[in-house]
């Protein structure tokens, strides 16, 4: 505005230009002033100055004090008891617990009942209900004690065992070689080591057959069964022959 009132023409232009992007609220005044066909610039100078002035105050007291307690005086106010006296958020959520069951019994045909329950019933009601719903789902990992009670009907029968080496007669005749050695394996482990030595021992299957008095004769069935289940390599009729050959000593003591 300084370059305009100097002369400067394109500078009212450039005026126009920074308050039509400046941001806060616009300026209507003095952009009517500055968009007329001749522009006022006087009133449009003044007017800048004004607004000037106008940000470089600071709303400030110079007694906080003072201040806080006229604050509070204007508070206790009647015309502002509300703004304290408001229910409680226990008293709201009651309230709106209340409503909702005045609600439901209105949908019911029953809304006309007067029923005088303290309202204490009805918060105690309600936690019910909530904590129902939340319980309901669980209550299968609930119990006391950590233990459930369950009837006693007498000592539940072991499986019997299983006969691994009529189970390897019945692969190798299905043609299923590595499923049959596998048996076999199975087979010579529990008779070296015990009846759940082959699904529950952490040995593996190299070290259970090193129990027996001669480890090498089962060399055979050994190989065959680690290249089946570690090299994942088919197994034929003659190398599952010779591995029923090794295993057939445990097979008799079977």
């Amino acid at each position: 505005m300084q370059f305009a009132e100097k002369g400067d023409a394109p500078a009212v232009d450039q005026a126009l230009q920074v308050l039509e992007i400046a941001p806060g609220p616009p300026q209507p005044e003095i952009l009517r002033d500055l968009r007329s066909a001749e522009p006022n610039l006087v009133d449009a100078d003044q007017r800048l100055q004004a607004l000037y002035q106008a940000l470089q105050q600071h709303v400030d007291t110079p007694d906080p004090g003072l201040a806080q307690r006229d604050l509070h005086d204007v508070l206790a106010m009647p015309r502002y008891a509300g703004l304290s006296s408001g229910p409680s958020l226990a008293e709201r959520i009651i309230g709106g617990i209340l409503n909702g069951i005045r609600r439901f019994l209105s949908w019911l045909g029953v809304g006309n009942l007067h029923l005088n329950v303290p309202l204490w019933i009805w918060f105690v009601l309600a936690g019910l209900v909530i904590l129902s719903i939340i319980l309901w789902p669980i209550r299968g990992a609930i119990t006391l004690g950590g233990r459930q009670a369950r009837p006693t009907t007498g000592p539940t029968p072991a499986p019997p065992s299983l006969n691994f080496f009529a189970e390897a007669d019945r692969m190798a005749t299905a043609g299923d070689y590595v499923g049959a050695v596998r048996a076999l394996a199975g087979g010579v482990a529990v008779r070296l080591s015990g009846e759940r030595a082959w699904d529950r021992s952490p040995d593996t299957v190299r070290e259970l057959f090193s129990r027996a008095d001669q480890p090498e004769a089962l060399r055979p069935l050994l190989r065959s069964f680690e290249e089946a289940s570690y090299g994942n390599r088919p197994l034929d009729q003659a190398g599952y022959a010779r591995a029923a050959e090794a295993a057939l000593r445990f097979r008799k003591a079977a």
